[in-house]
């Protein structure tokens, strides 16, 4: 045997080997069928950090008299939202309180990550805390925020069937309002289904109308609140949606909300951020009246919403106040069906007395009877006096 100048350790060898095989194996599981592969990790394509504070009270705070809303539905407190969306971020300090564990339909994972900061924005607007250094909060700020992510970035050609088994799955996990900020361009039976069946299961559906040659879906789904936005003036945009698929109008130009990470910022918004703002007001209404249906909750926005200042479609039922809409009195009835309605019934004539009849018919013949008389004795008067004068 010839002396090697390298020295072999057994137990390298083994080490070595075992770790071949495991690797070995774990590469022949990926590639089998029905076995997933591990998900990418998301934001592949970047991820944005919020860094400044906007310090100043938002005007769509002042616009919605949040200060005198919230104490009449103890600030939406027990009340789940999901928000489905491109994530939300865990990191900003006025949602960490707020979120749930979620589910991400796009990476795997929790819903707790986002990318972009469209969701965040999304969920900042419904339920991010109060903090006394900020003028910003949440239209519910003691929401409960269901993240489930069904796309990376707002400008994703996004998958309806995606977008069903997200809120199936919302709607499994508890929430009480789903709302979502954006508009697909095509129905989807899928998705349409799943609306369905979340409204069956007494869910409120939020989701924004849309703008310009945006889609139509999911607000133009029967019983979804679909939303348009209005700027501090009250006027809705000029590519606002108008027609039957626009529910409610409500602030959402220019609005300051919550970015990934940390800080705020101003989005130019649209739709989308108001659908935002209607669903914190559908959590308000939940909290204080858990024993509405979501079809009774829907009514009492639009039958509370401000009349619109500009041209009416575009506007829905209203501009929606959350403030009416936890302290107005209305009466909350199911409405009768048409073919159990009592049929109009034709207005009896009024009747009349037969003493009334008869006191007239006696006055009347007592009239006569003095003319009769009457005129009998005029009779006699001038015969008698025509014969005192006719010559003998």
């Amino acid at each position: 045997m010839v002396d090697s100048p390298f020295r072999c350790d057994d137990r390298a060898v083994r080490r070595v080997f075992h770790a071949s095989v495991v690797s070995g194996l774990l590469l022949g599981l990926s590639v089998l069928p029905g076995v997933p592969a591990q998900a990418a990790a998301p934001c592949s394509r970047g991820r944005a950090e919020g860094v400044q504070t906007v310090a100043a009270l938002p005007w769509a705070q002042k616009w919605l008299n949040l200060e005198e809303a919230w104490p009449l539905a103890a600030e939406g407190a027990g009340v789940r939202v999901a928000v489905l969306d491109t994530g939300v971020d865990r990191r900003h300090p006025q949602l960490a309180a707020a979120l749930l564990p979620g589910r991400d339909f796009v990476d795997g994972g929790d819903g707790r990550v986002d990318c972009t900061g469209h969701g965040t924005g999304v969920a900042g607007l419904i339920a991010a805390r109060r903090d006394a250094a900020v003028g910003f909060a949440g239209v519910a700020p003691q929401a409960q925020i269901l993240p489930v992510r069904v796309m990376e970035r707002i400008e994703d050609d996004v998958n309806p069937s995606t977008v069903g088994a997200g809120v199936d799955w919302a709607v499994a996990n508890g929430a009480r309002v789903v709302v979502m900020a954006f508009t697909l361009a095509f129905d989807s039976p899928a998705l349409r289904a799943a609306v369905a069946r979340a409204i069956a299961r007494d869910v409120v559906v939020v989701a924004a109308a849309g703008e310009g040659d945006d889609g139509t879906f999911p607000a133009a789904y029967e019983g979804v609140i679909g939303v348009n936005a209005i700027d501090a003036t009250g006027v809705t945009g000029t590519q606002a949606r108008s027609g039957a698929l626009v529910d409610l109008a409500a602030p959402g130009e220019k609005m300051t909300t919550t970015t990934p990470a940390r800080g705020h910022t101003v989005y130019t918004g649209g739709s989308d951020l108001a659908a935002a703002v209607v669903a914190g007001a559908a959590v308000l209404v939940r909290a204080q009246r858990p024993d509405l249906s979501g079809a009774q909750a829907a009514a009492r926005l639009a039958a509370t919403a401000d009349p619109a200042m500009g041209r009416g479609s575009a506007y829905g039922e209203g501009i929606v106040n959350p403030v009416r809409a936890l302290s107005e009195p209305l009466v909350e009835a199911a409405p009768v069906p048409r073919d159990r309605m009592p049929s109009p019934q034709p207005k009896p004539r009024p009747e009349v007395g037969v003493g009334p009849v008869v006191a007239a018919a006696c006055a009347i013949g007592t009239v006569l009877v003095i003319i009769v008389v009457a005129l009998r004795r005029l009779r006699r008067r001038m015969a008698t006096a025509w014969g005192e004068r006719r010559p003998v």
